[in-house]
């Protein structure tokens, strides 16, 4: 089954400004990255499209934020998640290292869920504003340009 080139560049066009304001996309790489904090390895880009869909955000950001928890980042992501749930729960850090943070991951579940609690919001929130101020900043550069051009009288 062959997709002509023009249907996929109308998708990619209708994904890319789907629901594409500064804040929108702010708030879909967040939805992306909370679900890329999650423990559920392999769902996370699932996560994020179906947070993305029902909150009407775009899906393409919240997918391209879920890509935060790549193998290296997912590791400190995984150890601090375990390592601060554990010192709450028992006042003493996890004995691991980040490299062995996800194979500690199933034996320390409670601590790594708790952990996620914790941890996710901020990293989301982080990527979250990173992306709107680069998005805002986009957008101006962009309304820039077009006043330039309208005011100079060039055809469109």
């Amino acid at each position: 089954m062959r997709v002509p080139l023009r249907t996929l560049r109308v998708l990619w066009e209708r994904a890319k400004n789907e629901h594409s304001t500064p804040s929108e996309i702010g708030w879909s790489v967040a939805f992306g990255a909370l679900a890329g904090c999650t423990p559920l390895i392999g769902l996370h880009m699932w996560i994020a499209m179906g947070l993305a869909t029902l909150f009407r955000k775009n899906r393409l950001w919240a997918f391209l934020g879920s890509r935060l928890s790549t193998s290296p980042v997912l590791a400190c992501i995984v150890f601090f998640e375990i390592e601060i749930a554990h010192r709450i729960r028992t006042g003493v850090y996890a004995s691991m290292t980040i490299d062995s943070a996800i194979s500690h991951g199933p034996e320390l579940l409670r601590d790594w869920i708790g952990g996620t609690m914790i941890v996710a919001p901020i990293v989301a929130a982080a990527a979250g504003l990173i992306a709107w101020r680069i998005a805002l900043r986009s957008a101006i550069r962009v309304a820039r340009v077009e006043a330039r051009r309208g005011s100079s009288g060039c055809p469109q």
